[in-house]
């Protein structure tokens, strides 16, 4: 009966540290995102009560229009020689 006790035991003391450091290393990356968050909303909301205000965020702003006038294509470049 001990053997299999060991053997549990060696088995986890070979799959938990590993486990543990992910775990550990996904959980500060996103305190960091929270913290970054955090300060970001701060930020916004001093500027807004001191009256100025920050460019809106990547996602409104709106997209730059592609060109209206079709860019000429040299078809004779496109073909084989003959």
């Amino acid at each position: 009966m001990p053997r299999y006790r060991l053997r549990t035991l060696v088995f986890l003391m070979a799959i938990l540290p590993p486990l543990l450091a992910v775990g550990w290393w996904k959980y500060s990356a996103w305190r960091a995102e929270r913290e970054r968050l955090r300060q970001r909303a701060a930020i916004r909301l001093w500027l807004t009560l001191d009256g100025t205000s920050l460019p809106p965020p990547a996602a409104l702003r709106p997209k730059s229009k592609p060109p209206t006038t079709p860019i000429p294509v040299d078809l004779r470049k496109l073909t084989r020689p003959e």
